[in-house]
């Protein structure tokens, strides 16, 4: 068991807790195995489970707020975190302490080790942020679905009481989930539950039949919440969240608060920061949908042509080249960087910048590769334009947002 000590060698522990994940290695089975272990901490609370492509994070933050100003104590777990490990473990509206957080690591590892299975980096962070929870005596979880949905390690929560978020649905990690959007659409839906209400934002009708089948199926309920005309993505996030919130509502007696939404942006969720005067916008936006949603803002607050400092993960071919066409007509410059996080198999990398630099040429973008993700913020901060954006990938985020509070 590694010494933990602060919030990195925190991390270090959880990332190297368990090897590479074994052939057959079932993450709702070993779920519910450690659940069961840790005397099913789960059930002490409400359940709100948040699935969908773009907008999990923002709605899961915006029912938090909502749930916190109806005066209940909450608990949030979100991933990836952007800032610190213990973003994964919210509770009352804040990350956990590093004291404390670091002090329930310490306890809670050798619980997990002594169930005496696998356990991945995520289903120990989930595991972890449920447990904690419980110690902490909140009234509502709020859990953000990893990849997908049916065979997420999150589906292990199984209650009839259990309120279901579905946000936008597009294509996204397609290699797991499918190349259709009925098919991505079909995985968001699987966590909802027998007798589950699902909350759904109005969408492509292909999506809600998926959802309003899947709740057929298992008896459930479907509510269908409808953003206000015209509204922006961040707008039709806090139509989701005001919805789920007011289902939460009707059952309890209480009324949904009025909230000021730009208060509980994530970080690196169109997160703004002021540089020598001139406007930095920080965006993780990582595939065509999410990218498309910070045009569309970019667009609406009246900003561009912008200079951009971007690439993506490693992904499927056709990923690439989609997000980069989404995000064409903004860019007045592009600057790309490499990255590589963690170490061993757990490692998230960046696509080669001369490949990104090719394909966005092909596209009409003026781009240039750098060799690091610091040497490309001073370059982006070089340019001439007023307004410059961060952007392609929360991993990618969670790399420059410090340098920017440097600054």
């Amino acid at each position: 068991m590694r010494v933990v000590t602060d919030l990195d060698s925190a991390l270090d522990a959880l990332l190297h807790f368990s090897g590479r994940r074994s052939r057959g290695h079932v993450a709702i089975e070993t779920m519910r195995a450690l659940l069961d272990h840790l005397g099913n901490p789960e059930r002490t609370y409400s359940l709100v489970h948040v699935a969908g492509t773009s907008g999990k994070t923002s709605t899961a933050y915006l029912i938090r707020a909502l749930l916190e100003s109806a005066g209940f104590r909450t608990g949030l777990t979100v991933s990836p975190h952007v800032v610190a490990v213990n973003e994964r473990v919210q509770i009352g509206g804040l990350p956990l302490a590093e004291e404390k957080f670091v002090a329930y690591v310490r306890e809670f590892l050798p619980l997990a080790e002594s169930l005496g299975r696998e356990l991945t980096y995520f289903e120990l962070g989930v595991g972890l942020a449920l447990w904690v929870f419980a110690r902490e005596k909140v009234q509502y979880g709020v859990v953000e679905v990893g990849i997908g949905g049916t065979r997420d390690a999150t589906n292990a929560l199984q209650h009839p009481d259990k309120l279901c978020v579905v946000s936008a649905v597009g294509l996204d990690h397609t290699d797991l989930l499918g190349d259709s959007v009925d098919a991505i659409a079909t995985h968001k839906a699987g966590i909802v539950g027998e007798g589950n209400t699902v909350v759904v934002v109005d969408q492509d009708e292909v999506v809600l039949d998926v959802v309003r089948d899947r709740a057929r199926e298992v008896g459930g309920r479907v509510v269908v919440a409808t953003p206000p005309e015209g509204a922006r993505y961040q707008e039709r996030n806090l139509a989701l969240a005001r919805c789920a919130v007011t289902e939460l509502g009707r059952r309890s007696g209480f009324e949904v608060p009025v909230i000021d939404a730009e208060a509980y942006t994530p970080p690196g969720r169109y997160e703004q920061f002021v540089i020598d005067g001139r406007r930095v916008i920080l965006d993780g936006a990582h595939n065509p949908q999410k990218m498309g949603g910070l045009v569309e803002s970019l667009r609406a607050d009246g900003l561009g042509p912008v200079a951009v400092l971007g690439t993506l993960l490693q992904a499927p071919d056709t990923k690439l080249p989609a997000t980069l066409s989404v995000l064409a007509p903004m860019v007045s410059h592009l600057v790309v960087p490499e990255y590589l996080l963690g170490d061993g198999d757990k490692v998230k990398q960046s696509y080669p910048a001369e490949l990104v630099v090719e394909q966005a040429r092909a596209l009409g973008i003026d781009a240039e590769p750098v060799r690091s993700v610091a040497e490309a913020l001073e370059v982006l901060l070089q340019r001439p334009e007023r307004v410059l954006v961060v952007t392609g990938s929360l991993y990618l985020a969670s790399l420059v947002r410090p340098l920017l509070l440097a600054r």
